[in-house]
């Protein structure tokens, strides 16, 4: 206990010089940027005075320019008078010229009523014609032309029309029609409806046939890439989990991965491990400490195919004894240098070898601290707690 307090007051003390060296860092860096103002502020001061000068250069060069100015502005009097005196001219002509633009718009106005009222008794004549036309074609089936050609044959070959028999014609007509009975006029443009939605239906099967091949084409197509991607990566890992395997157990010790089934995307997964001195045995059969170190040696080989910047491990080497936590963190230096490891542990041997240390301490009652310790810089004398 009393080394742990004197620790603890050495890491204080530490980090109090720590702070005070800061401290003196931070003034004298602030000496600096304080001369550094003054001396660019008397540049600025020069640069000012020289601004100075030339301003009042500047300003006697104006006041020439002022001088001469003043000599032409009798000058540019005399043309503004003359200028005006156009002005007037001008704008005698332009009332004169809206005078006579009056009348022309006057005039035009008057054409353009008599063109409207000519549109609009055409426009009535065409209607008229219109419902004209569409009244032989709804009650006798004729165009204006084909009426226009069949009248001479009505009334004999003669030009004159007989209107009175014409009129009597109607019934015998019109009787005529309702004997044929009720007409569908919707018939044809039903057929056309259906005919439409049959024609696009087709295309929509068409157009879905094509998209589900393709589909099909395209699930073949990652089937294939991704069995010859995963057998790739599963011989990669299988090659790297026996090098492992045989590196935390021994050279003696082999262990394999087998894929049960022949499609490799379904088929699952058997680990095969015969650590040194024993049969061949699946890894329900291990204990747990080689249960642990198989687990690890297939975790690291999936690391060697595919690398991760960190990685975290929850005690998992509370099954080890000391012999195998010693090839653990071998394994684990091994990685260092493309993986940063974070160890959740409460094991003494895997401490030791850790970099840094993390750890919940209580001061005092019913208060936590989280204090962190660096072990190369604790043996140097120099220590962080945060």
């Amino acid at each position: 206990t009393a080394y742990t307090e004197t620790r603890l007051a050495l890491i204080r003390a530490t980090n109090a010089a720590d702070g005070l060296r800061r401290d003196l860092d931070r003034i004298a860096t602030n000496l600096k940027e304080l001369d550094r103002r003054a001396i660019a502020r008397s540049e600025e001061g020069d640069r000012l005075r020289g601004s100075i000068a030339e301003s009042e250069a500047t300003e006697t060069a104006l006041a020439a320019r002022l001088d001469s100015e003043r000599t032409g502005t009798d000058e540019l009097q005399r043309t503004v008078t003359e200028a005006e005196q156009r002005v007037l001219e001008a704008r005698a002509l332009i009332a004169d010229t809206e005078k006579t633009l009056r009348g022309i718009r006057h005039q035009r106005e008057e054409a353009l009523q008599r063109q409207n009222a000519a549109d609009l008794r055409l426009t009535e004549i065409i209607t008229r014609q219109d419902a004209i036309a569409e009244r032989l074609e709804d009650e006798h089936g004729l165009t204006l032309e084909a009426a226009a050609a069949r009248l001479p044959e009505a009334v004999g070959g003669d030009d004159t029309f007989d209107s009175a028999a014409a009129r009597a014609e109607i019934p015998r007509l019109r009787e005529q029609i309702r004997t044929l009975g009720a007409v569908n006029a919707l018939a044809l443009e039903s057929y056309e409806e259906e005919q439409e939605r049959l024609t696009f239906l087709k295309s929509q099967q068409a157009d879905l046939q094509a998209a589900e091949q393709s589909l099909l084409d395209t699930i073949e197509e990652i089937n294939t890439t991704a069995s010859r991607r995963f057998s790739e990566t599963f011989e990669a890992v299988r090659a790297a989990f026996q090098r492992l395997f045989a590196d935390l157990f021994g050279e003696n010790a082999t262990a394999d991965l087998i894929l049960s089934g022949d499609d490799p995307l379904e088929a699952p997964v058997e680990i095969t491990a015969r650590p040194k001195g024993k049969k061949p045995s699946t890894i329900n059969q291990l204990s747990g400490g080689e249960k642990t170190l198989t687990a690890i040696a297939l975790l690291f080989a999936i690391y060697l195919v595919k690398p991760s910047p960190f990685c975290i491990l929850d005690e998992v080497d509370a099954p080890l004894d000391d012999a195998n936590i010693a090839r653990f963190m071998d394994l684990i230096r091994a990685f260092v240098d493309s993986t940063q490891f974070i160890l959740v542990t409460h094991n003494k041997l895997t401490m030791e070898a850790a970099d840094r240390m993390y750890g919940i301490t209580m001061p005092e009652a019913g208060v936590s601290r989280l204090v962190g310790v660096r072990f190369d810089e604790a043996v140097s004398g120099e220590a962080i707690t945060s």
